[in-house]
């Protein structure tokens, strides 16, 4: 106890006055009357190549401060100003000064060249920070700061929110520096209101522990989100309330604050509009056919209270507070035809009508406390998650059988990291990471299932199965690293533990309404491993290239038994190591190349070995007895990424390949009424090709950005079915465009297209060669009449083309009037969605040798009438 308080004493954040461990940078920033300049922006630079170092802005008094960088002593240093309505302003930093003030010049509205040069330049590079200036990006019709980011070049955002860029999802979602959101950063995408952002900055290489930033590099980039000064200085609230025919409603009411000291995006909502709220928490539910937005298929009744608030002790320490909690009521209805072809064999077919029904009460709460100065790192976290769910699923087929599925999970986990420095070139740090989660589940079949399996072929009233799953693990790690110019040698050590526990066992209700037991549905399975690991990490960090070498060692030591199963059961130890490599190397001053290697093991889960049968449907079960060792895999990608900053032109090409063996393999055996999965120890080895390439053109004329794109990506592996073993080879091809021109100024257009085409085929004798091919095109055209006023027509069309079947296809049709009342905040905005009438939605999907479709009910035509308003 006596080292933990000693670890957090030295942790704690110290106070500015008499502080004298640190030295500081720091001054106040005055107009030429002596007036402070409040919100003013501050930046560290590094002169050799202006890149940003540090940021902060100006207190109330005009003060500003900087803790001094390690790792750059010799450094040429500078900070610079930046206000609206004033001059910049950069001085460079003395050795051996603290103190700089700055006077700030009024910007003369004749001065015609900077002007000239701030409409010029929608897109500002300076070191590894991209700045778009977000009015450049903005429109008529956009409200939210989402819809600024999917429209910036070289920025891909997918259909769950998720961020990319080059390819890669970014690692930090920053609102002023500050990390408010996590991983969660949708909800500040879907809630910010575009009239607030001054800029969103993607910064390449992004390091989110200061003290390592231009010591270890970084293959991800950041998001940066800068708000205008008028947004940072006061409390923003907004409601909108929605109501519609049929009769639903929809209501979401959001606080949000970006001071230097306090951040906070809270929310309310209620709606039974189908609108789910998965990107806000995580939590999923019933999944609606790919491709199409959840709110068409699904009818709920959903509820959520959205907390997130980050309180600054100073520039460099936070608390911060993430929390929800979601009740919720969902369901679907659909028919899923599917029919497997197997070689030499007649197809298998069997077709499904599914009432789903959802009952979901979840809950999260999370705290964290950070220190992230360029000094001193310290980050502790400690997150609670309860999440409740209760299925139905009524499903005619052969006969009528209602699924009941009762699922509670309770999940809690803690983490400390932290890093010391000595004498500059000497980094420590340790890290400890705690996970419990407990989630016993309960599953109802009515009538009982798999008869022909579980009871001699006598029909019974009922199956009731049981699971209870506990997981602990606890992991330790300690690293040393040491830095020699532009390169760092680390060394690191750890050892992780983890006891899984497994519990499941059947009953069969018969008709006389007593129970029996069937052979072989039982597991009681303790599962162990414990792991030793070490590695050394070799990064260079130069001007022009990049490098990161990591080859870590582990022995591994797994035990496991099942007290049901004397047979299942297994231990030993392993020793693997796996390295990797991440290269980037700049051509010229804005275009790169880069390459990426990993070999990875996987080794089997608690969930991978449990030998007693487990039903998973009315018609499915299945039990793996898979070795330990499961697979080895390697993976290597290559690309070029190209880039014009003046030109606002980005493009990205990779090619990607891997190969893994496989020391088991999964074995289906397959029925009309049944289908029984088994992991059989054969090896077999199966590969993945494909290449990708992405182009995308903010072009000044049409206020628009055009995205091209398009990948091939081949596979092969081995089928193991119905006691027939074939090879298998598939192709897939995609290509896309998007562009949302303004024509004229009260004329704009909104196109895009994106192609799919999968061919799989077998050398097998009488394998059905399987191709489809599906298209989906979204357009639309927003008219701007007068001021104030808008109409929007849009439509989504998608086409089924698979071979030997019907051609499917699907027609959505929406419209809406708005109107934006004169010298007020209220926006008002009249739709009917579904216009069409569409009843179903079908959709095809396709593996090797499998074809599903499935049709979709549909929400019907429905008038809504919506009014957004700040408060």
């Amino acid at each position: 106890m006596s080292r933990l308080l000693w670890f957090l004493f030295y942790w704690l954040p110290v106070p500015a006055t008499g502080q004298t461990a640190t030295p500081r940078l720091y001054g106040h920033i005055r107009d030429t009357l002596g007036n402070a300049i409040p919100g003013a922006t501050v930046t560290l630079l590094r002169l050799k190549d202006q890149a940003g170092l540090l940021f902060t802005t100006a207190d109330t008094s005009g003060y500003y401060s900087f803790q001094r960088l390690p790792g750059h002593p010799e450094e040429p240093l500078a900070v610079k100003v930046t206000a609206a309505g004033f001059l910049k302003n950069q001085q460079p930093v003395p050795v051996h000064t603290s103190v700089i003030h700055f006077m700030m010049q009024a910007a003369a509205t004749g001065l015609l060249p900077n002007v000239t040069v701030r409409s010029q330049a929608p897109i500002v590079q300076k070191g590894d920070t991209l700045s778009f200036d977000a009015a450049r990006f903005a429109e008529k019709s956009d409200r939210r700061l989402g819809d600024i980011i999917k429209k910036l070049p070289g920025v891909e955002v997918d259909e769950n929110g998720v961020i990319k860029y080059k390819g890669k999802a970014i690692n930090k979602f920053y609102i002023e520096g500050d990390n408010l959101l996590d991983d969660r950063y949708s909800i500040a995408t879907d809630n910010i209101n575009v009239a607030d952002v001054e800029k969103v900055q993607v910064i390449e290489h992004n390091q989110d522990v200061k003290m390592l930033n231009g010591i270890v590099p970084s293959d991800r980039a950041g998001v940066n989100i800068i708000l205008k000064n008028r947004s940072k200085l006061k409390l923003i609230h907004n409601a909108e309330l929605t109501g519609a025919l049929p009769r639903a409603y929809a209501i979401e009411g959001k606080s949000m604050a970006f001071k230097p000291a306090f951040k906070a995006i809270n929310e309310v909502k209620f709606n039974d509009l189908g609108l789910t709220y998965t990107r806000e928490s995580g939590i999923s539910g019933l999944q609606p056919p790919a491709g199409i937005d959840a709110e068409r298929t699904l009818f709920n009744n959903s509820k959520m209270v959205n907390l997130n608030n980050l309180y600054k002790l100073n520039p460099y320490a936070g608390i911060k507070l993430n929390g929800f909690y979601i009740k919720d009521h969902q369901r679907t209805d659909n028919t899923i035809h599917t029919r497997y072809y197997l070689p030499g064999e007649d197809s298998i077919a069997y077709t499904e009508q599914n009432h789903n029904r959802l009952g979901t009460e979840a809950f999260y709460l999370g705290l964290n406390y950070n220190i992230n100065s360029p000094k001193n790192y310290f980050n502790v976290i400690s997150t609670l998650n309860r999440n409740r769910n209760t299925g139905h699923t009524t499903t005619v087929a052969q006969n009528r059988t209602t699924t009941t599925n009762r699922y509670t999970a309770t999940d809690f986990s803690s983490a400390v990291n932290g890093y010391l420095i000595f004498g500059k070139k000497h980094l420590l740090n340790y890290s400890n990471v705690f996970h419990y989660t407990e989630n016993p589940q309960q599953t109802l079949l009515d009538p009982g299932a798999l008869q022909d399996l579980l009871n001699n072929r006598l029909p019974y009233l009922q199956t009731r199965q049981y699971q209870r799953l506990r997981y602990f693990s606890n992991g330790t790690t300690f690293s040393y690293s040491k830095v020699f110019a532009n390169w760092t040698l680390g060394l690191n050590t750890g050892l992780d533990l983890q006891q899984h526990y497994l519990n499941s066992q059947v009953e069969l209700v018969q008709a006389d309404r007593s129970y029996t037991i069937p052979e072989g549905f039982g597991n009681a399975l303790h599962w162990k491993r414990n792991e030793l690991f070490s590695g050394a990490l070799l990064t260079y960090n130069g001007n022009r290239a990049r490098l990161t070498l990591n080859t870590p060692a582990k022995w591994q030591h797994y035990d496991y038994s099942n007290d049901s199963l004397i047979t299942n059961k297994d231990k030993g130890a392993r020793f693997t190591v796996e390295p990797s490599l991440n290269w980037e190397y700049r051509v010229g001053r804005e275009h790169s190349l880069f390459l990426d290697y990993r070999l990875d093991y996987k080794t089997a889960g608690i969930q991978q070995v449990y030998g007693g049968a487990i039903i998973s449907g009315y018609r499915n079960l299945a039990s793996y007895e898979t070795p330990f060792l499961m697979n080895r895999n390697h993976r290597i990608r290559a690309g070029f990424s190209y880039k014009k900053v003046i030109n606002v032109l980005f493009a990205d090409f990779d090619v990607q390949y891997a190969a893994t063996k496989n020391f088991f393999m999964y074995s289906t055996l397959i029925r009309d009424n049944l289908t029984i999965v088994k992991a059989l120890p054969i090896t077999n080895n199966s590969e993945t090709a494909g290449t990708s390439v992405r182009v995308g053109k903010y072009i000044f004329p049409l206020n628009t950005t055009i995205v091209l794109s398009g990948s091939l990506n081949t596979t092969q592996a081995q089928q193991l079915q119905n006691e027939q073993l074939f090879d298998t080879r598939s192709v897939t091809k995609t290509a896309g465009i998007s562009i949302t021109p303004t024509v004229l100024k009260w004329l704009k257009l909104d196109i895009s297209s994106t192609y799919l085409q999968y061919h799989a085929r077998s050398a097998q004798a009488a394998f059905r060669i399987q191709d489809l091919q599906q298209w989906k095109q979204q357009s639309g055209i927003t008219v701007y009449p007068f001021k104030g006023f808008s109409f929007n027509f849009s439509n989504q069309y998608y086409h089924f083309i698979q071979k030997g079947n019907p051609v499917t296809s699907g027609l959505f049709v929406d419209a809406y009037a708005q109107y934006k009342v004169d010298k007020t905040k209220i926006l008002l905005r009249l739709s009917c969605t579904n216009i069409a009438s569409t009843t179903y939605f079908e959709t095809i999907r396709a593996s090797n040798n499998m074809i599903s479709t499935a049709s979709y009910q549909l929400r019907p035509r429905m008038l809504r009438l919506w009014v957004a308003f700040d408060f």
